[in-house]
């Protein structure tokens, strides 16, 4: 029994395969095809950063192009690492995007749950108006926003009035403030409480707890998904940003890794060697934590209704 078992089972094995392979059409082949020269389009100027970060200066401008390097120069990083400022630059950019990464988490969670959840007057008016909101280019937003950070009264030599000082130009919270709360955020987080079951927060409401409870200890536990999403989101574009930073800071030791990335490549001397090495250790966070946050990122994207 045992022998004729494992045959059958053999059989199925082999029809399965037999099937599956006759489910790949032309049409799928020739879809499955495009995806993955996609793919490798995308990924090549990556791939080109990383190969040019470790070729010497020759290599850099010998023709004709090589995509692979002669060797492996890890020299470049050693003086990417040892640029002016590089460590400072690096805690600016940790400090910028953390905190716009966890103000993001807290506000939009925050007020998602308020625009699914509680009964208000104007509700439906604020949510247009979020939604509305994603459909203003950010470039506009920049001159209102740094005159707003330079005249929050008290801050920076400022009177009451806002006047006679800098504000929070210069700072960290003038970095931070204006990114702690996106419209996306607001609007990912609110499509993602509307599907949850009423069921959950009206039994916690019987067992007497409050709105803050129940979106505290019922509802962002189950949101752990879209705050992964959200949390990635933030911030990649928290440390990839450049013109906020450049506008906002005028001293050297606020620059963040973007600026001197800037900095690096100016100026007839540039080894873009070094440069490149430069731009794949800034990469890398981004790459580590989409990886980490890879399942709940997927997870996130499907249950809060959200497609890119």
């Amino acid at each position: 029994m045992t022998a004729l078992a494992q045959h059958v089972a053999i059989e199925r094995r082999a029809a399965a395969r037999a099937r599956s392979f006759r489910s790949y059409s032309p049409a799928k082949i020739v879809g499955y095809a495009l995806l993955v020269f996609a793919a490798i389009m995308t990924m090549m100027p990556f791939l080109w950063m990383v190969s040019t970060s470790f070729k010497t200066d020759q290599e850099i401008f010998r023709f004709p192009l090589s995509f692979v390097p002669d060797g492996f120069e890890w020299q470049n990083y050693r003086d990417a690492l040892n640029a002016p400022d590089a460590g400072r630059q690096l805690i600016n950019s940790l400090i910028y995007a953390g905190g716009s990464t966890i103000s993001n988490l807290v506000f939009c969670s925050m007020a998602g749950y308020a625009l699914a959840r509680m009964q208000f007057a104007g509700r439906n008016i604020v949510f247009a108006l979020v939604v509305g909101l994603l459909m203003v280019p950010a470039q506009s937003q920049i001159v209102p926003v740094y005159l707003i950070v330079q005249k929050i009264p008290f801050a920076g030599g400022n009177d009451w009035l806002g006047s006679g000082g800098t504000g929070l130009l210069n700072t960290y919270w003038g970095m931070i403030l204006p990114t702690a709360a996106t419209p996306f955020g607001i609007f990912m987080m609110r499509q993602f409480f509307t599907r949850i079951p009423m069921e959950y927060e009206e039994s916690a409401r019987l067992d007497g707890a409050s709105s803050f409870t129940i979106f505290r200890r019922v509802l962002l536990p189950l949101a752990k998904p879209s705050l992964a999403v959200l949390g990635v989101l933030s911030f990649q574009s928290a440390w990839n940003e450049f013109v906020w930073p450049l506008i906002l800071t005028s001293q050297r030791d606020m620059a963040t890794l973007q600026l001197g990335l800037q900095l690096l490549q100016s100026g007839p001397d540039a080894r873009w060697n070094v440069v490149m090495a430069m731009a794949t250790l800034i990469t890398t966070p981004v790459i580590l934590a989409y990886l980490f946050a890879q399942r709940h990122v997927v997870d996130g994207a499907v249950s809060s209704g959200v497609k890119g």
